[in-house]
């Protein structure tokens, strides 16, 4: 049976410490290369969730416009297919609403949210 013994000139089989620190150095870069692109992605999937958000509020409000008298009716949980009025994936914060929100209705309605990147999306009255 052969002995797992270090690196000798009478034993050739084992790795020298300088193998060892270039193998782990390898996988330190993969590693901290791999947990950027991951971090990345995951805040470009919560912006395009609150876009959609936005997108989904504003058209509620749109199918639900009064067209007899010009009115944008408060939000309803039933207007959309989770149950609830959506809210930001990452605080669980409303969306910030002008004219039309949660709790009143009005003659015209602004929805934003302000992305990860430190830009604004908005969506206004369409009528």
């Amino acid at each position: 049976m052969k002995k797992f013994l270090p690196k000798t000139a009478s034993n050739p089989n084992g790795f020298t410490l300088v193998e060892l620190l270039v193998v782990i150095s390898i996988i330190a870069i993969l590693s901290v290369i791999g947990i950027t692109i991951f971090s990345g992605v995951q805040k470009n999937a919560r912006d395009a969730r609150r876009r959609g958000d936005i997108e989904a509020i504003s058209k509620a409000w749109e199918v639900n416009y009064s067209k007899t008298t010009p009115f944008y009716p408060k939000l309803v949980i039933t207007w959309f297919a989770s149950g609830a009025i959506p809210k930001d994936p990452q605080t669980g914060a409303s969306y910030t609403y002008t004219g039309a929100n949660e709790t009143t209705g009005a003659d015209t309605y602004k929805v934003c949210v302000t992305l990860e990147d430190t830009t604004t999306y908005c969506k206004s009255n369409q009528q």
